[in-house]
């Protein structure tokens, strides 16, 4: 281990891999998040204006938002005993085939209420709805970047990359992304590959080359993790600096837009999408935080040191959230555009985004559990 000689360094990390169970504040982080997403999409699946305590809550949001999913999946390659570079093509392909099904399913979600509808929509629940359908058949959000991302962690993987490798393309990425953003590629076939990686266009939720630098931050954090023999001095020691890095980032942030809240809010959604070096740092940081609390929350009351599954049914929940995070995720966005058809696609006031989003928290509940369980039983009756 890197921190030979060095006696505080030591009572933290071992030259053996002794920390190999799974990282459970990390899959609080993903659950607690989901619930943001189920708000946050009910707002921008259905086209309808954020109101101020949801704006609030997407800028909050973006300083972690999907790099927390990118994060944590590079985290994930360095625990998985099946993170092979076959293992991890086999993942991409399946995750960028996931991308379009999904697709197909929510242009389905679209049609469904259209004949019911059609004759009474408005001039604008017409617009809405071409809009909608042309950019979700080849929408790119989530399952497409993490699958692309499979494919360069498996190609690294073969490669035998080391730590400090990876720690050296995920700040390359950062700084050399910005400068690619949009830029275009005029040649047939190639120039649409190439914007579904780097470009800029409505049907391009997230790109990933601009989350690529979180994943290897990931990987290079869960190989140092494995190493950590002491997990509560180590985050009480990774806290400083991440904290720092958070306050001066959001001092910046209200010192460059003040009471601006809708330029604040601008250029927060667009660092989102299209992450500077700064961001990178700023939203790595916060992910740190968010981690460590949760980390530290989990060990009160703990007297024995041996952690336990939670008997509080709301970080059940969260952890339940996190095991099948891909189909909620899959899921919820169907409930709005359902809901959309039938208010004739047309946009919805802010407290019916919130009913909305408790409609699909309902609706996603039944159909996972109920999937899960009915999984569940064919798999003991076949043994």
């Amino acid at each position: 281990m890197m921190f030979r000689g060095d006696k505080k360094m030591n009572a933290i990390f071992s030259h053996e891999e002794t920390n190999t169970k799974r990282q459970r504040e990390f899959d609080y982080l993903k659950g607690i998040f989901m619930l943001f997403i189920y708000l946050i999409h009910a707002f921008q699946a259905t086209m309808s204006t954020e109101d101020s305590l949801t704006r609030w809550m997407y800028m909050f949001a973006t300083m972690s938002g999907a790099a927390i999913f990118i994060f944590v999946m590079g985290i994930g390659t360095a625990y998985s005993r099946n993170a092979t570079p076959v293992g991890m093509a086999k993942s991409g392909v399946r995750m960028v085939v996931y991308q379009y099904l999904n697709n197909l399913v929510y242009v389905i979600a679209l049609l469904i209420p259209y004949p019911f509808i059609s004759g009474n929509l408005t001039g604008t629940g017409r617009d809405n709805f071409k809009y909608l359908t042309e950019v979700y058949i080849q929408y790119i959000n989530i399952f497409f970047i993490t699958g692309i991302i499979y494919f360069v962690l498996a190609l690294l993987k073969k490669l035998n990359m080391n730590i400090t490798g990876y720690v050296i393309i995920g700040a390359a990425v950062s700084i050399i992304a910005p400068f690619l953003y949009g830029k275009p590629v005029d040649v047939p076939v190639l120039g649409y590959i190439v914007k579904l990686l780097i470009g800029e266009a409505d049907f391009v939720s997230f790109t990933p080359l601009y989350f690529l630098s979180y994943a290897m931050f990931g990987v290079a954090f869960g190989r140092i993790l494995r190493h950590v023999k002491d997990k509560s001095k180590f985050y009480g020691m990774l806290a400083v600096p991440s904290a720092v890095v958070i306050i001066v980032w959001w001092v910046l942030i209200f010192r460059k837009y003040g009471s601006d809240i809708s330029q604040m809010y601008i250029a927060l959604s667009e660092a989102y999408t299209q992450p500077n070096p700064w961001h990178v740092a700023a939203s790595m940081a916060h992910i740190f935080i968010f981690a460590i609390v949760f980390f530290f929350i989990e060990r009160i009351g703990i007297k024995d040191g041996k952690l336990r599954d939670p008997k509080n049914p709301v970080a059940r929940q969260m952890l339940y959230y996190s095991e099948h995070i891909s189909k909620y995720y899959a899921l919820h966005i169907i409930v709005y555009f359902v809901a959309l058809g039938i208010n004739g696609y047309e946009c919805f006031q802010s407290y019916q985004c919130w009913l909305l989003a408790l409609l699909s928290i309902l609706v996603t509940e039944i159909i996972v559990r109920g999937y899960n369980m009915l999984q569940a039983k064919t798999f003991y009756r076949e043994l």
